[in-house]
């Protein structure tokens, strides 16, 4: 479904006020719950015939709508009058927030929050050696894979295990 302008506007100003009578946290049950009131702007997003849809999937559409919201970044380059702009999920889920009272927070507020931030970049590496292990085989990749063994190296926490066992050559590393 593409969605105008007006509809991505409509739509991440309704997330916006449920986040905000949550501290901040959009969970797929609050959205759901809003939503159930047909003058909502939300409800029409939603299928309500239990025939068709029930409950869980009127949640996986309420996660789905946080996913697609979008923010625009733009930075300044420093030596010349160039902008950078580029485009990231608004809403992130940090593993800590993956269940019936947790949801997504706002990546302004998880990148400010030192935590959180440390919690969000540690799933990220988990993910990354995953998919490092995963495509091990795909010589293209080879200076991705020495990026994300670096990262691990640099960002190392308990949870992640190095995509190699020390010593063996990157190259070597069998897919798992």
């Amino acid at each position: 479904m593409n969605m105008t302008e007006h509809d991505r506007h409509e739509l991440k100003s309704a997330l916006a006020a449920i986040g905000a009578q949550h501290q901040g946290v959009l969970n797929p049950h609050d959205i759901v719950d809003t939503a159930r009131d047909p003058d909502h702007v939300l409800h029409s997003r939603f299928e309500w015939d239990d025939a068709i849809a029930g409950e869980a999937y009127r949640l996986e559409q309420a996660s789905s709508l946080i996913r697609r919201l979008r923010l625009t970044v733009m930075k300044p380059a420093t030596s010349n009058r160039e902008l950078t702009i580029s485009t990231t999920r608004a809403y992130q889920s940090r593993p800590s927030m993956r269940s019936r009272e947790g949801g997504y927070e706002a990546i302004e507020l998880l990148l400010a929050d030192s935590d959180k931030r440390r919690e969000l970049l540690s799933q990220v590496l988990v993910e990354l050696v995953a998919y490092r292990k995963r495509y091990a085989e795909l010589s293209e990749l080879e200076t991705v894979w020495i990026a994300v063994d670096e990262a691990v190296t640099d960002y190392r926490t308990d949870e992640i295990s190095p995509a190699t066992p020390t010593g063996e050559d990157s190259r070597h590393d069998v897919a798992g």
